[in-house]
């Protein structure tokens, strides 16, 4: 019966001790849907050199290589990809030159 205060007392003081700890970890800040979409782009480009099955994996590599750039979903049939990206930290310009380099021109939709 004298263990239990024991214990009691042991978690109290190591509760109230980590206190301070707990108040010092910072949360992660959640941003709404709104704010994320202010901070992304979504453009389309035609690839027409697409001819092979590894066409598209290879035009996806090097438009997701691009800094900035958060998702690529390349339609084969056609040959087209569509990139989101950050246009504070990526360019339309940057991702076509990323995929051409790797000998897939590319070009924006209108």
């Amino acid at each position: 019966m004298t263990r239990l205060p024991i214990v009691i007392a042991g978690l109290l003081a190591i509760g109230v001790s980590g206190l301070p700890f707990i108040a010092s970890v910072s949360l992660p800040v959640l941003v709404s849907a709104a704010q994320a979409a202010e901070t992304e782009q979504t453009a389309t480009f035609d690839v027409p050199g697409m001819t092979c099955a590894l066409c598209p994996v290879t035009v996806r590599k090097a438009m997701e290589a691009v800094k900035g750039v958060q998702k690529v979903e390349v339609a084969f049939e056609a040959r087209t990809a569509t990139v989101v990206f950050d246009p504070s930290v990526a360019s339309i310009e940057a991702i076509a030159r990323a995929s051409e380099n790797a000998g897939y021109p590319a070009s924006v939709r209108n």
